[in-house]
């Protein structure tokens, strides 16, 4: 009795697949638009974090002043 060989590998000596694989550029493209666009929302949503917070903060601290029961 033989041993079975496994059906999957983590490594495979086969060379050629990996440089095939190390090559091929099918989908360099929409990784770049992906980043682009994580980029963007990252640095729209920093902008609005530092725009945001003083905004509310002002309109807490208006709220507060015109609700006052003393006028």
């Amino acid at each position: 009795m033989g041993r079975s060989q496994p059906k999957w590998r983590l490594w495979s000596p086969d060379v050629g697949r990996a440089v095939a694989l190390a090559t091929d550029v099918r989908g360099a493209v929409y990784t770049e638009y992906i980043l682009i666009v994580m980029l963007i929302g990252l640095i729209v949503s920093a902008a609005l974090l530092a725009i945001g917070v003083p905004i509310w903060r002002a309109f807490r601290m208006t709220q507060l002043f015109l609700g006052a029961p003393i006028p």
